[in-house]
């Protein structure tokens, strides 16, 4: 008797606390649908600034980089070129290291590019918490109104049962749509971060060894 009450506490305990997540579920779900529309604008600005570089525009600034007398002309390439803002700003601040002894020049440098590929991770977690959260929260928003449908229909509310379907239905919907438009997102960021770590790792050797042959 004692094991009956006892399991009909903790089943009534779960049953409130599950019933009690429905909520907090579907403001989660809210604000991923608002965060969403957020990246997607980010994207898209994003996209409007970003210029591709070929490899003859790489070549280019390699070659003129080489060519260079100081560190003067080397700044003035690294300006004049179609190189994104950000990347130039990184590459400027690998310029200004040429004052340094090789081995520290070296840490810093290593330092000022870990510093940007962490500002690109960090854009890009924004996007992959939304990936994984959303779609649990969806998952989330299927399963519990499940529990007081089924109760409904074995005593004939079908009203409370459709109702309760309609949210679960609606939740998943929600859920797994934010977090494919966030898995994209995060996938066409990761690929241009990719190409401008590339860029920065290429031009900064180059900056380096000119300015080492220079010293």
């Amino acid at each position: 008797m004692s094991t009956m009450t006892a399991t009909g506490l903790l089943t009534t305990i779960i049953n409130v606390v599950a019933g009690s997540l429905i909520i907090p579920v579907l403001i989660l779900l809210v604000i991923f649908i608002l965060l969403v529309l957020i990246q997607i604008g980010g994207l898209l600005a994003e996209y409007s600034h970003r210029v591709k570089i070929s490899d003859e525009e790489l070549n280019s600034i390699i070659n003129q980089i080489n060519d260079s007398q100081n560190s003067e002309e080397i700044l003035d390439i690294i300006q004049q070129s179609k190189l994104n803002k950000n990347i130039k700003e990184t590459l400027i601040k690998v310029l200004n290291t040429d004052n340094l002894k090789p081995n520290t020049k070296e840490a810093y440098v290593r330092k000022i590019i870990e510093n940007e590929e962490y500002n690109y991770a960090q854009t890009l977690r924004k996007t992959e918490i939304i990936t994984r959260v959303s779609s649990g929260c969806g998952l989330l928003g299927t399963l519990i109104p499940l529990g007081p449908g089924l109760a409904s229909l074995g005593t004939g509310d079908v009203a409370t049962l459709s109702t309760q379907l309609i949210i679960a239905f609606n939740t998943t919907t929600v859920g797994l749509s934010c977090s494919l438009v966030a898995y994209v997102i995060s996938k066409i960021r990761k690929m241009w971060y990719g190409d401008d770590i590339g860029l920065i790792y290429t031009i900064s050797e180059a900056i380096m060894e000119e300015n080492n042959a220079k010293r």
